[in-house]
């Protein structure tokens, strides 16, 4: 079943193409746009393939049919009307237009002071507790072993083992 494809492509602030495809893939399309425009690749263009589907085209177009002969209005049916494009319209900000939203109560506490800077290696463990995890290990031989014993994640024993050359 074929599809109504709607395609834009703008170079920088330029319009390249815009205008409809009608085919069964979004890769048709994309192969249609290529061929209008004469470019092997859409490298630094910017590009957008919207599909629309045919029966809701059909559906839409019957309701304006009906309303053009006094029947129901259709409520839903937004008019399609192009607006003159603004002379330079830049890059959009979805956040631009947005109000400053009111400020959380987490936002109106006063920042809390940085905690002061962490020693390199595990805090709370000095050159005297790495001496004796040293010496046990030294004992036993057992990375588990000492890091069970010393409340240590094994990576640490063997890291720092490596490291001061415990084994040599």
């Amino acid at each position: 079943m074929n599809k109504l494809y709607w395609i834009v492509c703008d170079d920088k602030e330029t319009n390249v193409f815009e205008g409809r495809y009608q085919g069964r893939t979004r890769g048709e399309a994309l192969k249609f746009l290529k061929q209008s425009i004469g470019r092997k690749t859409l490298n630094g263009l910017v590009f957008t393939i919207t599909e629309i589907p045919v029966p809701l085209i059909r559906e839409i177009v019957a309701e304006i049919l009906a309303e053009g002969s006094n029947a129901t209005p259709a409520v839903n049916i937004v008019p399609l009307t192009r607006t003159d494009p603004e002379a330079s319209p830049g890059r959009y900000d979805a956040f631009a237009d947005a109000a400053e939203p009111e400020p959380t109560s987490a936002e109106t506490t006063p920042p809390t002071p940085p905690k002061p800077a962490k020693k390199v290696g595990n805090p709370g463990h000095g050159d005297d507790h790495w001496s004796q995890v040293k010496a046990y290990w030294l004992e036993c031989r057992s990375v588990k072993q000492t890091a069970e014993h010393f409340g240590l994640s094994p990576n640490s024993i063997k890291s720092r083992s490596r490291r001061e050359g415990w084994g040599k």
